[in-house]
């Protein structure tokens, strides 16, 4: 476990944001001679399936999303060894879909996803073919995936038993110390318990988030995909963490889609931002006006015009 401990520490940059015990990583990697420790306490954790309040308890900074700093709604969070662990049983199983650009092993971000996008455009425009797109947002998806999904999706996809058991009771026990401008809003004492949601800030929380949303791959299977070229590549949809694009030939295979995807966000227990939500329909290579699409859902999406664009 201690060659383990030394890794996963030597990965971690070395001023990120410290915890509870404010210690940053930079020390870590240089007391060498703690890394046994660590290795042990972390072992008898693991075995006691019942981790320390300083595993479970986060710091919440709270920063402004613009200059109304009264609306809680505009602050965002910012609050390795079990995600290496995790990410190798993913990897070696190829459990993560493709079209997931975010937290997955090799992957380059948003790097990947829209040049393929303007590629579609350009082949759509040249070629005068039909296309229907959908761009998809989840309602505070951090913050509101159910904690009974999270811990159900580690046994879906074979989780060791004695991690699903560890993160299991972690999760019972995360809360969280609000903080603003540097100053503590609440006491150690008066944590914050998170019910519902991730728990943001560590290295495992993304990989864990995208794993509760790959079930999604089951699109690749509808028969409705977006072919480019006459056998070449097929597409349905990509994946950047909770941003999901969707590809379809014609408007009534973009409906198919998008009723499988509502149908899995309902399953869940989650919401649609619909405000953050768009579909553009395009027919012989030029953007087509058509009313907003109502899904078996009671919601409705905007669909662009030509002289709007999705931001």
């Amino acid at each position: 476990m201690q060659p383990v401990v030394a890794e996963a520490v030597r990965r971690v940059p070395n001023w990120k944001s410290p915890g509870l015990d404010r210690l940053h990583h930079y020390w870590l990697k240089g007391f060498v001679v703690y890394h046994a420790v660590l290795a042990r306490q972390f072992q008898e954790a693991l075995n006691q399936k019942s981790p320390p309040s300083l595993f479970t308890t986060g710091i919440t900074h709270l920063v402004p999303k613009d200059c109304d700093s009264t609306d809680p709604s505009k602050y965002r969070n910012i609050t390795s060894i079990l995600s290496s662990r995790i990410t190798r049983h993913l990897n070696s199983n190829q459990v993560m879909s493709r079209a997931q650009n975010g937290c997955r092993s090799g992957g380059r971000g948003t790097k990947e996803p829209l040049p393929i996008d303007a590629v579609i455009g350009k082949v759509v425009n040249r070629n005068r073919r039909n296309l229907s797109a959908a761009w998809i947002d989840y309602k505070k998806a951090f913050d509101s995936v159910p904690h009974t999904w999270l811990k159900r999706v580690l046994e879906l996809y074979k989780i060791d038993c004695t991690v699903q058991d560890f993160l299991g009771h972690g999760m019972g026990q995360w809360s969280t110390i609000l903080c603003h401008l540097g100053e503590r809003m609440t006491s150690a004492e008066d944590h914050i318990r998170i019910r519902r949601g991730i728990f943001q800030g560590d290295c495992l929380s993304p990989i864990w988030f995208c794993l509760s949303l790959n079930p999604l791959t089951l699109l690749e299977g509808s028969g409705r995909e977006f072919q480019l070229w006459k056998g070449g590549k097929k597409l349905t949809h990509l994946f950047y963490m909770d941003d999901l694009m969707l590809f379809a030939s014609s408007h009534s295979h973009l409906m198919e889609l998008l009723n499988i995807t509502c149908d899995f966000i309902n399953s869940i227990r989650m919401e649609l931002g619909t405000d953050k939500c768009a579909v553009l329909h395009v027919e012989r290579g030029r953007v087509a006006n058509s009313e907003g699409i109502d899904l078996s859902m009671p919601i409705n999406i905007k669909t662009l015009s030509e002289a709007e664009i999705y931001r």
